[in-house]
C-alpha cells in the first residue's frame, strides 16, 4: 500500500480523539436535513445554517429583548409562534423564566426542546459603551482548517493532451475559515476555499481560487443591521430578492411560509447566491429601511466582437475553475445590483416593498432555442415587490407580488392555521408567469426557479396524542411554457404523508411514503415531441433507539419505485444502521454507519444524510450496487 494512503488511514483512525462531544446544534442539523433537503442538490451547502445555530447556542437570544427577526432565522419555528410570542410578553410582561413559554398557544414540547438551547432572559447587551481593548482581549476568535482529498486518482487528472479538457490543479481541497465574535452585535467572517481540481499557485495566481469576508454590526441604537463585504439578503417570500440558504418543500409544513430576516452576513463556502458590497438596515419608529449595493464578477461565456456590445451566452453557476475553459469564464461578467427596502410593522402586521436595479457589463442572450423564447435577455433589469404578513387568532396569512419591468409578474400568497391545539393546516397558491424575471429568487416552486409555474399546495399536521404525529401534503403544478426536456406545457403531483411515534423521549419510529408525477419528453424516437408521465414513489421506514445516556442506535429501510414509459422500471432499495456514541460528559464522540444499498441507476437514486467534521455536511445519492461506510 502506497504511503499516502497509510497516512491517510492513520489520520482517519486517529482523529477521532480530537472531537468534542456532539453540541445540540450537530443533532439538531441532522434531523433538519432529514426533514428539508430532499428537494437540494447533492452539494448543498449547510455550513451557514450549521454555523448560525452553533453562533446562537453560543450566544443565546434574549426573549425580552428580540423584535422577532432573530428567531426567524430558525426553521423549525413557525412563525406564528413567535407572533403569539410577541403577543405574550405585550400582555404579560417581561419574561422571568424560560418556562413561561409553556403557556404560549403553539408550542408543543419538541418544539420547546428544539428552542431551548438558543434562548435566555436577560442577556447583555455587547457593543454598549466598549473600549477598544475589550474588543481584543474579551472578543472569541475561532480558526478551522479543513483538508480533503479522494484517494483513488480520477481520470481527468491523468489527460496531458492539451487540447483535450482537463484537471489543471491537484486533487486537494482546502477550507481555511476564520471568525471572529464580540457577543452578538459584532462579528468579522473570513473564507478561503480551493475545490478539487482548481490550481493553488497556477493560471489563476491568487493562491486559494475563492476568497470571501464580511464586517457585520447590529443593534446599535437605530442601525438594526449593517454589513460590509458579502451578504445575504432576504425578503418577502423569496420571488424577487432571496439569497443564501433557502428550503423548499418538506416534512415541517410550516416551512411554506419564508420567513423573512432581511440583511445578514454571508458565510458559506458556496461560491453563489450572495451579494457583495454593503447594506444597511435603519429603525425610524415603525418603518425599517434598507438600502443596499453590490458589485460582483461571475463567470460566464461571453464574447467580444470588434466595435459590438459584448454578449454573455451564458452564465456558469457551479463556483468550479478546474479546466481550461472553467478558468477562461472566470470572471467575464460584471454584475451590479443598487435596491432600497422598506418595511412597516405595527401590532400583528407586516408590509414590505422593494425596488433594485441589476445591470451587467455584457448582454445577456441565452440560446435560441424555442423553450427560451420568454428567457431574459439584456444587460438591465428592474425588479418591484410588495409583502404582507398578518397573524390573527391562531391564523397566520403571508404573501408576495413581485413584478420584473417590463415583462411579467409572480404571485405567491398562503395561510397557516391552528385550528385546534392537535391540527394544523397550511395553503400556498402561486403564480409565476413564464416571462417574469429575477436573478435572486428563490420562492418556493417545483422547478428551478420561481418562474414559468402555477401551484396550490395544501398540508396538513395532526397530534392525536403527545407521542403521535401524522404529516400529510399534496403539491398540485402545471408549467405553462417549455422546460428543459420538457417541450410542451407538463403538469405534476407532489403527495406526501408520514407517521411519526415517539415513545418517551427514549425511541422513534416514522413511516414516510412520497409519490411525484410529472412530464417529460420521451426518451423513443416519435413524429412529434411527445411528454410522457415520470412516477416516482418512494417508501421509508426510519428508527432510532436510547441504549442509555452515551450510546444511540438508527436505522433506516427506504425503496423507491421509478417508471418512465419507454424505459425499463427501475426498483431500488437502501437498508443502514448507525452507531452514535455521544456521551452527556466527555471528550470523545462518534458514528459509525454500514449502508447497503443496490439501484439499477441514477433515476432510483436514494438521498441519505451523513455527518461530517465540524460544520461539515454531505447528502449523498446512493445508487447502483455497493456497500458504503463511515
Amino acid at each position: 500500500m502506497r504511503f499516502d494512503r497509510i497516512l491517510f488511514l492513520f489520520i482517519g483512525f486517529a482523529a477521532p480523539g480530537a472531537v468534542s462531544a456532539q453540541s445540540e446544534t450537530e443533532a439538531l442539523m441532522e434531523r433538519l436535513s432529514e426533514f428539508m433537503t430532499e428537494e437540494q442538490a447533492e452539494d448543498f451547502d449547510l455550513s451557514a445554517l450549521a454555523e448560525r445555530l452553533e453562533f446562537y447556542e453560543r450566544n443565546p437570544i434574549d426573549l425580552n429583548r428580540t423584535d422577532g427577526t432573530e428567531l426567524l432565522e430558525f426553521p423549525f419555528i413557525p412563525q406564528l409562534f413567535i407572533e403569539n410570542l410577541l403577543v405574550h410578553r405585550n400582555r404579560s410582561g417581561r419574561f422571568v423564566s424560560l418556562y413561561e413559554l409553556q403557556a404560549i398557544e403553539g408550542i408543543d414540547e419538541e418544539l420547546l426542546r428544539l428552542l431551548w438551547p438558543y434562548i435566555t432572559v436577560d442577556a447583555p447587551r455587547s457593543l454598549a459603551g466598549i473600549k477598544s481593548r475589550q474588543l481584543r482581549e474579551d472578543g472569541s476568535h475561532e480558526v478551522m482548517v479543513r483538508y480533503g482529498r479522494t484517494l483513488e486518482q480520477r481520470r481527468g487528472y491523468t489527460i496531458t493532451d492539451t487540447t483535450r479538457s482537463r484537471y489543471l490543479g491537484t486533487p486537494d481541497q482546502v477550507l481555511v475559515r476564520y471568525r471572529y465574535h464580540f457577543g452578538k452585535d459584532l462579528q468579522v467572517s473570513f473564507n478561503m476555499k480551493k475545490d478539487a481540481g482548481e490550481t493553488f499557485w497556477g493560471p489563476n495566481g491568487r493562491g486559494f481560487d475563492f476568497y470571501s469576508g464580511s464586517l457585520y454590526i447590529r443593534n446599535q441604537g437605530r442601525l438594526k443591521d449593517w454589513v460590509v463585504g458579502d451578504y445575504s439578503l432576504q425578503l418577502g417570500q423569496g420571488l424577487a430578492m432571496w439569497t443564501g440558504l433557502g428550503f423548499g418543500k418538506g416534512s415541517m409544513v410550516h416551512n411554506m411560509a419564508r420567513q423573512s430576516v432581511g440583511v445578514r452576513p454571508y458565510t458559506s463556502t458556496n461560491e453563489t447566491s450572495f451579494l457583495r458590497g454593503a447594506a444597511a438596515t435603519v429603525s425610524f419608529g415603525n418603518f425599517l429601511i434598507t438600502p443596499f449595493f453590490s458589485r460582483r464578477r461571475l463567470d460566464g461565456s461571453v464574447e467580444e466582437a470588434e466595435g459590438q456590445e459584448r454578449v454573455a451566452g451564458s452564465v456558469n453557476q457551479s463556483g468550479l475553475h478546474r479546466t481550461p475553459t472553467e478558468l477562461a469564464n472566470r470572471g467575464a461578467l460584471s454584475q451590479y445590483v443598487l435596491g432600497l427596502d422598506a418595511r412597516y410593522g405595527y401590532k400583528h402586521l407586516r408590509l414590505g416593498a422593494t425596488a433594485f436595479y441589476t445591470g451587467f457589463d455584457a448582454a445577456i442572450d441565452p440560446q435560441h432555442l424555442l423553450r427560451n423564447q420568454y428567457a431574459f435577455r439584456g444587460s438591465e433589469l428592474w425588479n418591484t415587490s410588495v409583502s404582507y404578513t398578518y397573524s390573527w387568532r391562531g391564523m397566520y396569512l403571508y404573501g408576495e407580488a413581485a413584478h420584473s419591468l417590463g415583462s411579467g409578474y409572480a404571485l405567491a400568497n398562503g395561510l397557516i392555521a391552528s385550528l385546534h391545539p392537535h391540527f394544523s393546516m397550511a395553503l400556498h397558491h402561486r403564480d409565476y408567469q413564464r416571462n417574469y424575471h429575477s436573478f435572486f429568487n428563490q420562492g418556493v416552486a417545483e422547478g428551478s426557479m420561481a418562474a414559468n409555474e402555477r401551484g396550490f399546495y395544501a398540508g396538513v399536521v395532526y397530534h392525536p396524542r403527545r407521542s403521535l404525529e401524522w404529516v400529510l401534503y399534496g403539491d398540485f403544478f402545471r408549467f405553462p411554457w417549455l422546460r428543459y426536456r420538457v417541450d410542451a406545457p407538463s403538469r405534476g403531483v407532489d403527495m406526501f404523508s408520514q407517521l411519526t411515534y415517539t415513545w418517551h423521549k427514549k425511541a422513534s419510529l416514522s413511516l414516510r411514503y412520497r409519490f411525484r408525477q410529472h412530464g417529460e419528453n420521451a426518451s423513443f424516437e416519435t413524429p412529434y415531441n411527445r411528454i410522457v408521465d415520470v412516477l416516482r414513489q418512494q417508501m421509508r421506514i426510519n428508527g432510532q433507539y436510547k441504549l442509555n445516556d452515551a450510546w444511540t442506535l438508527r436505522g433506516r429501510i427506504e425503496g423507491v419505485h421509478y417508471r418512465k414509459e419507454g424505459e425499463a422500471i427501475e426498483m431500488g432499495w437502501m437498508v443502514y444502521q448507525d452507531f452514535l456514541y455521544h456521551p452527556m460528559a466527555g471528550k470523545l464522540s462518534g458514528n459509525f454507519r454500514m449502508a447497503w444499498f443496490s439501484t439499477p441507476g441514477y433515476n432510483s437514486r436514494i438521498y441519505a444524510f451523513e455527518n461530517d467534521v465540524l460544520y461539515g455536511y454531505s447528502f449523498p445519492a446512493y445508487h447502483n450496487t455497493g456497500l458504503r461506510s463511515y
